[in-house]
């Protein structure tokens, strides 16, 4: 009977150093109530008016050891993720984009080399390219240079575009790394090699190349040539066009001999 006893006195006396009124507190040192992990605030043993608040969706906080804990104690379960404005739950923070979750893996992702968002994104769309002068590739993985530009976008916010503009008169298509890829709209023309290249007509061709429509660098008659750039008709016969006919007129004179 008396083990029983003590047994009995002892569970007491865990009881009401363990009892808290507040049901999302516990006894801690000294007895005092603070509130357990995921909640914040005051117990209501320790003020008649306080209470242990949950902490907002998302979030959790570490078993409080002082009273008045506050609800920025209560930290986003999502590791690329904070508290929204309002503190009723959680945001993906600046880069990222997605929906933070409360276990597991992120939600959040980390927006495409090269481009940023600001707080609370939830879509890859709210990701825009640092470089003035670029776009997201098509699989959304990275910034590249957008249309009739080439290079490689620069990924430093405020620093100058890595992305140059295509030579006057030509186009490139999203993408682009190198002025090789330029291409003059004129299907009989390139560009020379001058600096900053222009288009210009193609060997045997003469004219001014266009940006549309039909091609303005004409082709040098049959067996005629010209060389690249020629504006006008500089076309002339090859050597060859005149060494065939001499040959054949000696071969004949030959014969009759």
């Amino acid at each position: 009977m008396k083990a029983i006893s003590l047994i009995l006195i002892s569970l007491a006396v865990i009881a009401t150093v363990n009892a808290c009124t507040d049901a999302h507190a516990t006894a801690g040192n000294g007895g005092t109530c603070f509130c357990n992990a995921g909640y914040y605030g005051t117990s209501t043993d320790v003020n008649g008016a306080g209470s242990c608040q949950k902490c907002p969706d998302g979030t959790t906080s570490a078993a409080a050891t002082t009273s008045g804990t506050l609800v920025s104690s209560c930290t986003c379960i999502d590791v690329n993720a904070i508290p929204n404005g309002a503190n009723t739950g959680c945001a993906c923070k600046d880069n990222f984009y997605g929906k933070p979750t409360s276990s597991g893996a992120s939600g959040c992702t980390p927006c495409p080399t090269g481009s940023i968002s600001t707080f609370g994104s939830y879509s890859v769309d709210y990701c825009f390219c640092v470089d003035s002068n670029s776009v997201k590739n098509s699989s959304n993985t990275a910034c590249q240079c957008k249309d009739n530009f080439y290079g490689t976008p620069n990924p430093t916010k405020g620093g100058a575009t890595g992305c140059t503009a295509c030579p006057s008169g030509t186009t490139s298509t999203a993408g682009t790394t190198d002025m090789s890829s330029c291409a003059c709209p004129d299907t009989n023309a390139s560009l020379n090699s001058a600096n900053p290249p222009v288009c210009q007509c193609k060997a045997n061709f003469y004219g001014s190349p266009t940006t549309s429509g039909a091609s303005g660098c004409t082709a040098c008659p049959n067996g005629q040539t010209a060389p690249a750039g020629s504006a006008s008709n500089v076309c002339k016969a090859s050597s060859s066009t005149y060494i065939l006919p001499i040959v054949s007129l000696l071969f004949s004179l030959l014969m009759l001999i």
